[in-house]
């Protein structure tokens, strides 16, 4: 792989993981809102997606207190 390409998909890279950890914030933030207000509906939904990350080992840096 030449350098440039190499740099190009280190970038990409980077971007990729900070869109997924805005994700699980975003998703954390929403499940903790829906357990406030008293949403079943979408405390179980962000619950789901939150598991997804969870499973797949995606930003463990960043903690889910369920």
């Amino acid at each position: 792989m030449e350098l440039d390409n190499l740099n190009s998909f280190v970038r990409d890279e980077n971007q990729t993981l900070k869109q997924t950890e805005t994700g699980k914030k975003m998703f954390i933030r929403l499940y903790e809102v829906a357990k406030e207000s008293n949403d079943a509906n979408l405390e179980n939904f962000c619950r789901e997606v939150l598991e997804l990350y969870e499973k797949y080992g995606i930003n463990r840096h960043i903690e889910w207190k369920k």
